[in-house]
């Protein structure tokens, strides 16, 4: 009979599944709820590590969403979403990504990264290899592993942070099963070229693999660039394209965690049937009350959204360029620099060694007070990423703040 009081030779009676030990919590929310923390104590932070505008969603937004909080709408709901958001998102999908989706095909979920876990739980089996371009959203790797697969990181530093065919194909094995795609990208704001994007989806189809296209930041895309989707840029690649969206970015409601996928309807259904087991329906509520953007009634506020976005980029370029030791490469789309500190790490900042990105950012939020996500939350040590989605003068600020304490990096 087992020792109950435990034996050091044996596993404890009582212990976590190994599926826990497999990830840790979110470093990109991790360093906003610090920031967050210290603001709250009184601690004058610029958060440059917030992930989402900080403008109020649109008056007509909160208005449906007032309305449907005293309607009769406060029942279960289809799984898969209310028919007439499904109905409105497969025309925008349709519209914005020149490829026509029928409400069969599109699934709401609960936040974009429900979408993405149900489309790793849906895709891939146990010992599946998934290819993901790195630097990377951290949450990609997780929701690979906790699938039971293998998350196989696909180096873009050196390539302008966009995936090459030659990188993917030298990495590509009889497991490789599916092929993670995220444009514009988070950290680096990299927007893949439609020829590029082409060739990847080419080759993809080519072998047989998934592409689950994260286009989350679809919508905030800067003058020069251009956002493509990959089943309208190749023959058939319709077939193999799972792409994930999401209200938070575009329409500011990141609290309200709605997200949705398109895809295959065999795809589609099979999500659909995971998420009846898991958070079933997505609230109401906000179902409802997201029908005026949905629809396209309040794409007026996301052109909005690209003006301001587009003048604060500007600012931070400029401030960046004049900022010892860092540099960065030019975004194309969200809202974020990736900003290249690697020229201080072995330097000292304050008296205090900066070994790597983590105790550079631990320093800036110290000295400075300003928040900054390490890229090792990406994949991609000796960077920072920096999101100008805050207002205006306190990026000002913070970059006033920035420059000031990297002048005295030794």
């Amino acid at each position: 009979m087992p020792d109950q009081h435990g034996d050091p030779g044996r596993e404890p009676l009582l212990r976590l599944s190994r599926r826990s030990s497999l990830i840790s919590g979110s470093k990109t929310s991790g360093t906003r709820n610090k920031a967050e923390a210290l603001r709250a104590r009184g601690v004058d932070i610029v958060n440059f590590a917030a992930g989402e505008l900080d403008f109020a969603p649109h008056p007509e937004v909160l208005s449906a969403l007032r309305h449907t909080a005293d309607a009769d709408v406060h029942r279960y709901t289809d799984t898969g979403g209310i028919p007439a958001l499904r109905e409105a998102l497969a025309d925008r999908i349709s519209r914005l990504s020149g490829v026509a989706y029928t409400p069969s095909e599109v699934l709401v979920t609960a936040g974009a990264k429900h979408a993405l876990y149900l489309a790793c739980l849906v895709l891939l089996d146990s010992g599946d290899e998934a290819l993901v371009p790195n630097p990377g959203w951290g949450t990609f790797q997780a929701q690979i592993k906790l699938a039971g697969a293998v998350p196989v990181p696909v180096e873009t530093a050196d390539t302008d942070f966009v995936p090459t065919v030659e990188r993917l194909d030298a990495l590509r094995t009889p497991r490789t099963r599916m092929l993670v795609l995220n444009t514009p990208n988070n950290p680096t704001g990299a927007v893949y070229p439609p020829h590029v994007l082409a060739e990847i989806t080419a080759w993809a189809r080519q072998h047989g693999v998934w592409i689950l296209f994260d286009e989350c930041y679809g919508e905030l895309v800067l003058p020069g660039a251009r956002h493509a989707h990959p089943a309208a840029l190749v023959d058939g690649a319709r077939e193999l394209v799972v792409g994930i969206g999401s209200f938070s970015k575009s329409f500011a409601v990141t609290g309200w965690r709605v997200g949705h996928v398109h895809g295959p309807a065999a795809v589609i259904s099979a999500m659909k049937n995971l998420q009846s087991h898991t958070t079933s329906n997505v609230t109401s509520v906000v179902q409802h009350a997201l029908l005026p953007a949905a629809r396209g009634e309040l794409d007026d506020f996301v052109a909005e959204a690209r003006q301001v976005l587009l003048h604060r980029h500007g600012i931070v370029e400029k401030a960046l360029a004049a900022t010892a030791h860092l540099s960065a490469t030019t975004p194309q789309g969200a809202f974020y620099f990736f900003v290249d500190g690697r020229d201080v790490i072995g330097r000292t900042l304050r008296g205090v060694e900066v070994t790597d990105a983590g105790v550079l950012a631990e320093l800036l939020l110290e000295h400075a007070g300003i928040a900054l996500t390490p890229g090792s939350a990406f994949g991609s040590e000796g960077f920072l990423r920096l999101s100008y989605a805050i207002a205006e003068d306190r990026i000002t600020a913070g970059l006033t703040r920035l420059r000031e304490v990297m002048d005295d990096v030794r």
